[in-house]
């Protein structure tokens, strides 16, 4: 179970705009058209390299006093989940703590839909009551599709305060035609950024201070098609020429030809060491004074007549074509046109060893800055894929202690296989990617092979205790709890505790497989002893041990034994901004509540998380649902249970094959609880399930399958429900499962019921009573209904535990001491009265609003919320005030059955409420 807390370094640089630089010709024209509509969505400057759209942008910014947030994009954006964290990064850049429901949803083992992704973002910039400016720069270098889409859902109904801003060399795929049929779309293109005279003339006066002719001015406009870069290139050229008009004249043969010449010509006046130090330099995209020591140091040394800061003055004096990325003044980079035409001269004025020495000198140097990413890439721009793991190799494992595996999981696809073979630390690096996806069976023969490796090679044998843990964890989900202990208590004693992700993973098994072994005691005095040691615990590490008290408190039995742990863990994980275990809380506390049939407080537990499914182990976030599903049902809520049901298939459907069977297998559940006999039939034709160590969960498909076998009710059905269960409360018994083994007794009693052997059906009913006082378990007794209540009502007059007995039968309906049937089916989804919480029991709603449900005040109000406006200019608008508008708002969620603006817009243009729509 991987804890989830993203700690990914993104370089501060790519988060800020490029500094406002002093000179450059004012262009109100353009600022003026940026300006005119800053109510629209998007903004998009689109045109070719060279036409000064991010310099047109940042004057723009600059004359409206707007501070932006900024995303400066490259490559490695190309991913979902990397593009998502730079594009909350920088909004969080301008507006702290903006995005947090979005960032939980990175945490994510496993990224939810793209749909999720893009509603919960929309929700949390919708959020922020104050507009602001996200400009993304370079958009052109994304090529995803979903990163495509994502953008394409957030504009669709774009949130209030949000100006999207997208810079790009060629149009996105995103419906632009539509944008611009709304008014949404403020759109700056080529004919625009193109230089007009007068302002051609003004750029040469400041950067040369030479005035040309009319007729001179005309030529260059026409060669250089307003192309501002070649005035910047002529620029430069005419400070040192003495006849300015006759080599402007001179210049033919269209943009491209004269660009090639005019870039030649302006490297080659520079002077040498300059020359060189510019070729060396191109091959990063961003560089420092001290990236440019390392790599123009020469014998090892750096050059003692210039070092990096003298030559970053100087190249910023000369104005060749440097962007400076910070006002610190230390991080900058190249126009991208200078930087291909560098690198084409680098390549022909030096040969591939020499290239190949000065990525190596790169690499190195991020490497020692951390910025590992940038390391790799450089190792593999020169096929150096061996350093390239040993980078992955020396630094995997700090990220795996962050829970950053999906990042290392990302390295990892960059090696070729060769490499991660042999490496045992790469090896086990995969093995735990495995592990957090829950594809366990592809574990093994990766512990094979790392085995092997260390036979030959004894001095990896530190690796042991991962090898151990792997081992411990599959003999654990054998039930095998003898051999998974013997491996664990190795692991602890062989991984480190600084490595406190794994060493939280171990404890975690030793707490479950020494409670299989009935050593509650000594887990529980071992775990609570590691909590009290005197130096403070990793915030994961302490988490997970209380976690694990709350596992084998449930399993045990005394699922409120775990209430004060959890109330810890919530503190613990709010301090250090962890939602893992807070999900992980959500679901026991709503598990704990419905197994002692505090129905009210489980559903409202378990619908917190619903809400943190994508933050949760995928085991326990779809066990949470079907609990869910169950409440709802056991309450008589059936819309709300086949609703979740129907959530359910959704996230499953995301997840994988992997959980199919239990969404089935909550299907077949209501089914049983509604007296559905036809449904059950067509489930009990699927294959049936395999079975698993049950430990804590709620839903165990081969279990439900003896559900309804046992609703089917035929002799046959009966013996083979009664043999199953007879196994399974064999093995639980023997697992010390107590929490299993009374569902299991509960429905063996009624199995036994029905055979007519109510001897056997007593006895099985009595022990199941008896283990269930100490925690307070209702919930297995009540869901069987009246063939259970009518089991307790004879225990009773037989005097076994009066006042146990009556606690449970309080549990149930009075009606339900008669047993009724549906369709051969008993059917048990009454509304029970249950003990009461302070939660209010919920009503089903009509899932479709009536169009006249809205006043005429709400529709209006409806109406401006489709416009975009503030609750403050929707209140100046109807000459109301805000907290008016306010209560309007509420009553449009209400009764659109909606939780937000996006969506009750959403749901206001389906049923046709909003004018002209």
């Amino acid at each position: 179970m991987a804890s989830q807390n993203p700690v990914t370094t993104i370089l501060k640089t790519k988060l800020r705009p490029p500094v406002m630089v002093p000179g450059l010709v004012e262009r109100p024209r353009l600022t003026h058209a940026l300006q005119q509509n800053p109510q629209r969505p998007l903004t998009l400057v689109s045109a070719p390299a060279g036409y000064g759209k991010t310099t047109v942008v940042i004057q723009w910014l600059h004359a409206s006093n707007t501070q932006p947030a900024w995303l400066q994009l490259d490559e490695r954006q190309n991913d979902l989940r990397s593009f998502l964290n730079h594009f909350v990064s920088a909004i969080e850049m301008h507006i702290p703590v903006a995005c947090v429901n979005t960032i939980a949803l990175l945490q994510a083992a496993q990224m939810p839909p793209l749909g999720v992704l893009a509603e919960t973002l929309s929700n949390d910039l919708d959020a922020i009551e104050e507009p602001f400016v996200l400009v993304l720069d370079d958009y052109h270098l994304v090529a995803e599709p979903a990163v495509h889409e994502l953008l394409e859902d957030l504009l669709r109904y774009p949130p209030r305060s949000l100006h999207l801003v997208l810079i790009t060399r060629h149009d996105p795929p995103l419906s632009l035609s539509a944008l611009r049929a709304r008014g949404w779309l403020t759109e700056i293109r080529q004919d625009a950024l193109r230089f007009s005279q007068p302002e051609v003339r003004a750029v040469l006066q400041e950067m040369a201070g030479t005035t040309l002719s009319d007729t001179a001015l005309a030529h260059l406009e026409l060669e250089m098609e307003g192309w501002i870069v070649g005035l910047h290139l002529v620029g430069l050229l005419l400070r040192s020429h003495a006849e300015p008009e006759e080599f402007v004249l001179s210049l033919k043969g269209g943009s491209q030809q004269v660009q090639d010449y005019l870039l030649e010509e302006v490297i080659s006046a520079q002077p040498a060491m300059i020359r060189e130090h510019l070729l060396k330099i191109s091959i990063v995209d961003q560089f420092c004074a001290a990236l440019v020591e390392a790599l123009t140091r020469v014998d090892g040394m750096t050059d003692a007549q210039m070092t990096g800061r003298d030559f970053l003055e100087e190249i910023r004096r000369s104005n060749l074509f440097v962007v400076p990325l910070d006002v610190q003044n230390e991080w900058y980079r190249f126009h991208h046109l200078f930087q291909n035409l560098l690198q084409g001269q680098l390549k022909r004025c030096h040969g591939n060893d020499e290239i190949a020495a000065l990525h190596l000198r790169a690499s190195e140097w991020y490497e020692v800055e951390s910025l590992i990413e940038d390391s790799i890439d450089h190792a593999l721009a020169i096929g150096d894929s061996q350093r390239a793991a040993e980078i992955v190799e020396r630094h995997s494992r700090a990220m795996m202690n962050e829970d950053e595996w999906h990042v290392v999981e990302k390295w990892l696809a960059r090696l070729p296989d060769a490499q991660v073979m042999n490496r045992p630390e790469l090896l086990l690096a995969r093995a735990w990617i495995h592990y957090y996806r829950l594809n366990v069976t592809a574990i093994p023969p990766i512990l094979d092979q790392v085995d092997e490796l260390m036979r030959k090679d004894p001095e990896i044998s530190n690796l042991s205790g991962q090898v151990a843990f792997f081992r411990g964890f599959s003999e654990l989900f054998k039930g095998d709890g003898v051999t998974s202990l013997k491996h664990i208590n190795y692991a602890l004693e062989h991984i480190p505790l600084t490595d406190h992700e794994f060493h939280a993973e171990t404890e975690i098994i030793f707490g479950l497989a020494g409670q299989m072994q009935g050593e509650l005691v000594r887990v529980t005095q071992t775990i609570t002893g590691w909590l009290a040691a005197p130096s403070p615990l990793h915030p994961i590490r302490e988490t997970h041990l209380l976690i694990t008290l709350s596992f084998v408190s449930c399993i045990a039995g005394d699922p409120m034994g775990a209430a004060a742990r959890l109330k810890r863990i919530r503190l613990v994980a709010r301090a250090n901004e962890l939602e893992y275990p807070l999900a992980w809380c959500d679901y026991l506390d709503g598990i704990f509540h419905l197994q002692r049939g505090e129905v009210d407080l489980a559903i409202g537990f378990l619908k917190k998380a619903l809400k943190r499914k994508h933050s949760q182990h995928a085991r326990a976030a779809v066990d949470a649902i079907v609990a869910l599903a169950i409440a709802y049902q056991l309450r008589g809520q059936t819309n709300q249970a086949e609703a979740t049901q129907r959530t359910l298939v959704e996230f499953v459907n995301n997840l994988g094959p992997l959980f199919q069977p239990l969404a089935d297998s909550c299907a077949l559940r209501l089914a049983v609880m509604q007296g559905q006999s036809e449904a059950v039939q067509r489930w009990l034709g699927l294959p049936t399930p395999g079975v698993e160590v049950m430990l804590f969960w709620f839903e165990i498909p081969c279990v439900t399958r003896c559900r309804a076998l046992i609703a089917d009710g035929s002799a046959a059905s009966l013996k083979t429900a009664q043999e199953r269960l007879h196994e399974y409360a064999v093995a639980n018994e023997a697992q010390h499962n107590t929490c299993q083994l009374i569902g299991m007794l509960c429905l063996q009693a009624v199995a036994y019921q029905k055979q007519g052997e109510q001897e056997h059906a007593l006895n099985c009913a009595e022990k199941a009573a008896r283990l269930a006082q100490p925690g307070g378990f209702v919930f297995p007794f009540v869901e069987l209904g009246p063939p259970m209540a009518q089991l307790l009502i004879q225990l009773r007059s037989n005097k076994v535990g009066l006042e146990l007995i009556d606690r449970l039968l309080s549990a149930f309906p009075h009606e339900q001491a008669d047993s009724r049937r549906v369709d051969g089916i008993e059917q048990t989804a009454q509304v029970v009265a249950m003990p009461t919480s302070s939660l209010p029991q919920r009503t089903s709603k009509s899932i479709n609003a009536p169009t006249d449900a809205l006043t005429n005040r709400e529709l209006e109000t409806l109406e401006l919320l489709s416009q975009r406006l503030y609750d403050k200019e929707i209140a100046k608008v109807m000459s109301i005030s805000i907290w008016t508008v306010k209560s309007h708002v509420k009553h449009i969620y209400e009764k659109l059955h909606v939780n937000n603006r996006r969506q009750a817009v959403a749901r206001a243009e389906e049923l046709g409420l909003l004018a002209g729509k």
